[in-house]
């Protein structure tokens, strides 16, 4: 079957072969999957599960899968199981349509994010500071900082909503300028609203702030970033996933050359990522170690004896719970400062302590 042709009249057949390829792999399908080579989350209880798609010569190409079943990626080839050649003449046709295509579906996805982007800083712009006491910072013993709070029901797309109460953290481009949302509900569920990629938000003061002058925090996530800051009054910058960790660390350095950089790392003790076909234990370290290298930066992991970030080591010292060992005790260096870790120690690039 000729893709092209099937995409031009809806691309009934191909996606629908894709929809038996998810049903087959993880269990559920998008059921209008948009191919334009960007990342895409389904809707509803499919809210789980990411894609992206390509038109290629030979067919739509999709990589999706399900974030329930960590670092397991499925691939789908609409010309899985046909001839891998194409005669010459075909392939330059065939190449042609397909770069139309994908031109088109750039352009439709430029426009839909500016689009959302559009909603987006209107949202920013009319909502109010958040609640000190929203049920979400208040599970995590931290206060909204840079926060603010949906005061109304907000549709961002068709079936994608900001629900009246939910928390809206902003995601900063490196200019600046507002470029997404972080949405997160009173249950913990987080939603990415708009661009995340090479987003950060910085939380506290300059430099000058902080139990030790000069030095500069980056977390992975805003509660953790949070819970840093809390307990030592230095800046942090939060990157919102492992893949801003270096795009950060690079802009925090150009920044501020002469900045001590600590990364406080998650600490992500039994889950694997595959890299260069090898399998790496602890994605969270791994990718901060691999940014600290770069941009000449410290590595702080949580020490809970467990999977956990700075977060969560931050709640354990307020409320322990019953499984942490009683034994354990966090001394200071500053004892003005009760309940900070003396020190973390790992191979890494370089060894801090918070």
């Amino acid at each position: 079957m000729d893709c092209i042709t099937a995409a031009e009249t809806s691309g009934v057949a191909s996606l629908t072969s894709l929809q038996d390829h998810m049903l087959a792999h993880i269990g559920a399908a998008i059921p209008d999957p948009i191919i334009n080579g960007h990342w895409h989350s389904g809707r509803g209880k499919l809210d789980k599960i990411s894609y992206v798609g390509h038109y290629l010569p030979k067919g739509i190409l999709v990589r999706y899968r399900d974030h329930r079943v960590p670092d397991v990626f499925h691939v789908y080839k609409e010309w899985e199981g046909s001839s891998e050649y194409l005669p010459s003449d075909e392939y330059r046709q065939r190449k042609a349509q397909a770069d139309t295509r994908a031109k088109a579906a750039a352009e439709d996805a430029a426009l839909a994010a500016a689009a959302t982007l559009d909603k987006l800083e209107g949202i920013w712009a009319s909502s109010p500071k958040a609640d000190l006491e929203h049920p979400y910072t208040d599970s995590k013993c931290i206060i909204p900082i840079g926060a603010k709070q949906a005061a109304e029901l907000h549709e961002i797309q068709p079936g994608q909503y900001i629900w009246q109460g939910d928390l809206l953290v902003p995601v900063y481009g490196h200019t600046g300028a507002l470029q997404g949302i972080q949405q997160i509900t009173a249950q913990g569920r987080k939603f990415a609203r708009g661009s995340f990629k090479n987003g950060l938000l910085w939380i506290g003061g300059d430099l000058t702030t902080g139990e030790v002058a000069g030095r500069l925090y980056i977390t992975e996530g805003w509660a953790t970033g949070i819970a840093v800051h809390m307990r030592t009054r230095n800046p942090v910058v939060v990157a919102f996933s492992t893949g801003n960790l270096l795009a950060t660390g690079q802009w925090a350095r150009g920044r501020h050359p002469s900045a001590m950089l600590i990364f406080a790392a998650d600490n992500d003790l039994g889950s694997f990522i595959t890299v260069q076909g090898q399998q790496v234990e602890n994605p969270g370290r791994y990718y901060a170690e691999q940014a600290a290298l770069a941009v000449d930066a410290a590595v702080v992991t949580p020490p809970l004896g467990k999977k956990g970030d700075w977060c969560d080591w931050h709640m354990a010292q307020i409320r322990p719970p019953p499984e942490i060992d009683p034994t354990l005790t966090w001394k200071s260096p500053n004892r003005n400062a009760p309940g900070r870790a003396e020190s973390v120690l790992f191979d890494s690039p370089k060894q801090e302590s918070l």
